[in-house]
């Protein structure tokens, strides 16, 4: 392992070579994750601190430092970290924003909420086509657009620059490897496929949408997105999720209501996917994140297209092992809950006085039990936050890893 570490202020730079483990997520569309154990020495903890840049040299892969635990009866320093697209949500969408091609208009978006992140540019526009008609109005830069490049299949990342110590911020596209020369199959009977894990999950599936908007005088409509009948038939209503805009037409605001619909529906598919352990070699060279590949288990009938949405890399004194995990993750309870309760198009005040302005918790901390936030026919003023379960990893004595939840 090679890691090089940089202060906030990038006044020197630290070198990492060993560490006790190390376990790294890198994703397609979301924010990756850091869990670093190293020995406790002056120059770990000089090195290893909260607000301190980690760059993977031979991943090419940045994480922000964001906890440090130092143990000094077990002698190590245990850091938390997020990729480097996370500093995206150090920004709010301050100003209203119509959004319509997703590379352009995402890229506007950053570039107008930068507000002193020197050391941040856009990557130059590549002419993707991907297009959507909504409305951003503040958020959290990354939370924001997030769901509508998921909708449209693409990704984003933070390229490094270590000659200029900066991040471009790219939006892209994968490369479609299952036919042809080039084609790329992770198959459990061809070997291609080892310590296969199978995840299938239906418990979220929605085909058919009615979503509910309300115009400036007050009137209600209903349009409907989706044609499946009868028994296979999953419906699921969004209430008060968009309101007309004073400039805006009827038609438009209908326009609207079927594309957000369009899209959160996107989101309750049935799940499947694949976890695999890869030959490190072959990533960046027959494939890399972000492409869509075959997957195909005879045994267990599983045969699909998917992309290769996230990237696990586990590093420890004995052993490198890279996994890639393919198609759409199967849904924690966590993950239920941010689907439940996201309202990515924000309702306008103006012409709407009428409507009730919710006054209750925004936050969510993570329970055993079931948690309604009574938000039903109300405004809200500002997003839903659900609080993360704390998570982090320290090695044992017996040579393993102790994951410590909650």
């Amino acid at each position: 392992m090679s890691f090089e570490v940089y202060p906030s202020d990038f006044s020197t730079r630290y070198e990492l070579r060993h560490a006790i483990s190390t376990i790294m997520t890198v994703y397609y569309n979301d924010i990756g994750k850091l869990v670093l154990v190293a020995p406790v020495n002056d120059y770990n903890i000089t090195a290893l601190k909260v607000g301190n840049l980690l760059f993977d040299t031979d991943r090419d892969v940045t994480y922000f430092i964001v906890n440090s635990q130092t143990e000094t009866d077990a002698n190590r320093i245990t850091v938390n970290g997020y990729t480097a697209n996370w500093i995206l949500n150090k920004r709010c969408i301050a100003t209203k924003y119509t959004l319509t091609n997703l590379e352009s208009g995402i890229y506007d978006i950053v570039n107008d909420n930068m507000r002193g992140l020197a050391r941040l540019s856009t990557a130059p526009v590549e002419g993707l086509t991907e297009e959507t008609n909504t409305i951003l109005d503040g958020g959290q830069i990354l939370d924001e657009i997030k769901p509508f490049l998921e909708e449209s299949q693409l990704g984003n990342k933070m390229i490094w620059d270590p000659d200029t110590l900066s991040h471009t911020f790219k939006i892209y596209k994968g490369a479609d490897l299952t036919e042809g020369i080039h084609a790329v199959v992770f198959s459990d009977e061809q070997g291609t496929a080892k310590d296969l894990v199978i995840n299938d999950d239906d418990s979220t599936f929605k085909n058919v949408a009615y979503v509910k908007g309300i115009l400036n005088d007050g009137t209600e409509f209903v349009e409907t997105v989706g044609t499946a009948t009868g028994d296979d038939r999953r419906e699921i209503w969004f209430d008060t999720s968009v309101y007309q805009e004073v400039d805006e037409s009827v038609e438009d605001c209908k326009a609207r209501a079927v594309a957000y619909a369009t899209m959160e529906l996107g989101k309750r598919i049935g799940r499947q996917s694949f976890s695999v352990t890869i030959d490190p070699s072959e990533l960046g060279t027959l494939y890399n994140i972000g492409d869509v590949v075959s997957c195909v288990s005879i045994r267990f009938g599983v045969s699909f297209s998917a992309r290769i949405k996230g990237i696990k890399y586990t590093l420890d004194n004995k052993k490198t092992k890279t996994e890639i995990i393919l198609g759409e993750p199967k849904l924690t309870v966590i993950d239920e809950v941010k689907i439940t309760t996201r309202i990515p198009v924000k309702p306008s005040i103006s012409g709407n006085t009428s409507v009730p302005v919710y006054k209750g918790a925004y936050t969510v901390i993570p329970s055993t039990s079931d948690q309604t936030l009574e938000t039903a026919g109300m405004l809200l003023e500002q997003d839903t936050l659900i609080e993360e379960i704390p998570y982090s990893v320290v090695s044992n004595n017996m040579g393993g890893l102790t994951a410590t939840i909650g």
